[in-house]
């Protein structure tokens, strides 16, 4: 099925889209963007690229593991480490939730946007790593760290691959709060960064656009459902945030 572009006015539009548009038979993942022409392209690929991946990763290992009390287990955790502190990675975030997608729709760039029509990605994660894998009865979501088809993704045996691969669909242990909060998912990408938007089929992915009218109406939709900065992040820095508005 080819999913169309749709535009919503406010979270009962969008309960509307999603009741007509989602399947029941299989997960959907999103992601909000403040800016609807920003593409699905990871981090890495807007900050040097993969020459830039590994310098990165053992730069941030010299420096990062006198300040943590547990030491990531494996490539893949170091890489969700850097991905959490801002660093680049070929990782790229999507959420459970499309009320999560639609806070960072909204939100994740402060008011920056609010002139801007921002939007919604949807994606068939299963449908995705279908495309990947080239075998349409390969339906599934795989799990980082756990699935042999995502080792040769990894960044000490990417270098060694003869070809690119696609991006694929993969969860992972939600090792910290806001992960879990934010119901995190990713896709990750191959040594080619093209942005998932601009693979050759894009079947699995659709937009909902959000107008730059109905930014504020929706924030404040948002705020009495109680979808919050301290909901999303919960760390001390927003609870004292949070506080103040409420006093």
């Amino acid at each position: 099925m080819k999913y169309e572009d749709r535009e919503i006015s406010g979270i009962g539009g969008l309960l509307e889209c999603l009741a007509e548009q989602i399947p029941e038979d299989e997960p959907v993942w999103f992601r909000g963007h403040g800016d609807v022409a920003w593409g699905l392209d990871c981090t890495l690929s807007r900050n040097g690229g993969m020459e830039k991946e590994l310098p990165l990763i053992r730069r941030f290992k010299q420096n990062a593991l006198p300040l943590i009390t547990t030491r990531p287990g494996d490539e893949w955790e170091w890489l969700f480490l850097m991905q959490h502190h801002g660093l680049p990675t070929r990782l790229l975030d999507w959420t459970e939730s499309v009320l999560v997608s639609l806070y960072f729709a909204i939100n994740g760039s402060g008011t920056d946007h609010d002139d801007t029509d921002g939007c919604i990605w949807g994606l068939l994660p299963q449908a995705l790593n279908a495309s990947s894998l080239r075998d349409p009865q390969a339906n599934t979501v795989l799990g980082l760290g756990e699935d042999p088809h995502l080792d040769q993704y990894l960044p000490s045996r990417i270098t060694a691959q003869a070809q690119p691969f696609q991006p694929m669909a993969a969860t992972a242990i939600r090792s910290n709060p806001r992960i879990q909060m934010q119901q995190g998912v990713f896709t990750v990408f191959h040594k080619e960064l093209t942005g998932l938007d601009q693979l050759a089929e894009t079947d699995f992915l659709w937009k909902i656009v959000i107008p730059a009218a109905q930014k504020q109406i929706i924030r404040r939709e948002l705020e009495v459902l109680n979808v919050s900065k301290l909901s999303l992040f919960p760390e001390l820095s927003n609870a004292a945030e949070h506080a103040k508005g409420l006093v």
